[in-house]
């Protein structure tokens, strides 16, 4: 089984907003590999602390270290040194080599349009698509783990996924059934703060 960790970047929300965008980071691990990314991971943020003083528990943004934002900033950090954490981060990400990425983003001026549309709804109906079809190419099942807060949503939405999903087909203006029944139980809320394997975020 594949657990997926999401995170949340941006708000879904229209009036007021500072950003365009909605999106949700999914990072996709094997449970055989679990306790093996658990461990590099720690000794990745040890090396962190040990190379630039990012204390381990410290969630890393990519915003914060771009932008020096948030605790990063407490920390008085240079912006060669920040840079050289955040390709650190993404170099671990690819040498670990037992996650696989990916992300959706909806730009919300472009769905706006369509009144009544839930920006997180379109976020999730495409990332849990995505699960779907994943699960399906490895022949495997999928076990959600958003971020905390939203997931009486998310049940939600995987449960109607799971009796009810078409999507276009590649081939002409018809659609296929794809029934999310490889996302097995309903997902399991945690704060991404507390993940250790929540080694860089987004905004």
């Amino acid at each position: 089984m594949h657990y997926a960790y999401f995170d949340e970047s941006g708000d879904s929300g229209y009036n007021n907003s500072p950003t365009d965008t909605f999106t949700l980071g999914c990072v996709l691990l094997h449970d055989s590999e679990w306790l093996n990314a658990l461990d590099q991971s720690i000794s990745f943020r040890r090396f962190l602390r040990d190379k630039f003083g990012i204390p381990p528990r410290l969630e890393l943004k990519a915003t914060s270290l771009i932008h020096n934002k948030g605790d990063i900033r407490k920390l008085g950090i240079s912006f060669p040194a920040r840079m050289a954490a955040y390709k650190s981060a993404m170099r671990f990400q690819r040498k670990i080599g037992v996650f696989k990425v990916f992300s959706v983003v909806v730009v919300k001026s472009r769905i706006l349009k369509k009144e009544g549309t839930d920006v997180r709804e379109v976020a999730w109906r495409y990332a849990i698509q995505r699960l779907e079809r994943f699960g399906t190419s490895v022949k495997d099942n999928i076990h959600v783990v958003p971020d905390d807060g939203h997931g009486e949503f998310i049940k939600k939405k995987i449960r109607q996924m799971r009796r009810f999903n078409r999507v276009p087909s590649a081939y002409g203006d018809s659609t296929l059934e794809r029934h999310a029944t490889n996302i097995v139980e309903d997902p399991s809320d945690r704060n991404s703060e507390r993940i250790i394997l929540h080694t860089i975020g987004r905004s």
